[in-house]
């Protein structure tokens, strides 16, 4: 198994529900406060609202509080994943949802797993992957509730 991706699973442990809500809370209270504009304003003024409490930190420490931020985005996709599940149910497009989706999550891998190799083995690689994946999942996240709100 890649380093980057034992990262990653250690990194997605449980962690206190409390805290992930309070994170998503404030996620999607910025998504919903920017959503009037341009999904490309919601992505530049929510995603990475974390770092700035990142910055102070080792390598390891940054990569966790990244995957602290896209453990918060995860939590808004599945959110939101269960009314876009309903209402492909409801105009039959269910079937190209759910395989669209499950690409996404086999291309987010690959580009972040690409992403990590890119470093050619330097510590910054850890950033890289966890950035790439708050980012991918981050902006998928948004995806799914413009399509539900706009």
């Amino acid at each position: 198994m890649k380093p980057f991706l034992i990262l990653c699973l250690s990194l997605a442990l449980p962690t206190p529900a409390l805290a992930a809500s309070r994170d998503a809370t404030m996620l999607e209270r910025c998504v919903q406060s920017y959503g009037a504009g341009p999904q490309s304003e919601v992505i530049e003024r929510c995603v990475g609202m974390f770092q700035p409490r990142c910055k102070e930190q080792t390598t390891i420490g940054i990569a966790e509080c990244l995957m602290r931020e896209q453990r918060a985005w995860d939590e808004l996709l599945n959110l939101w994943w269960a009314p876009m599940k309903a209402r492909a149910q409801a105009n039959g497009t269910w079937d190209a949802l759910l395989a669209a989706q499950r690409q996404w999550i086999k291309d987010r891998d690959a580009e972040c797993a690409r992403r990590y190799d890119a470093a050619d083995g330097g510590s910054i690689r850890v950033i890289w992957g966890a950035a790439c994946q708050r980012d991918l999942t981050a902006a998928k996240a948004v995806a799914f509730w413009y399509s539900l709100n706009r």
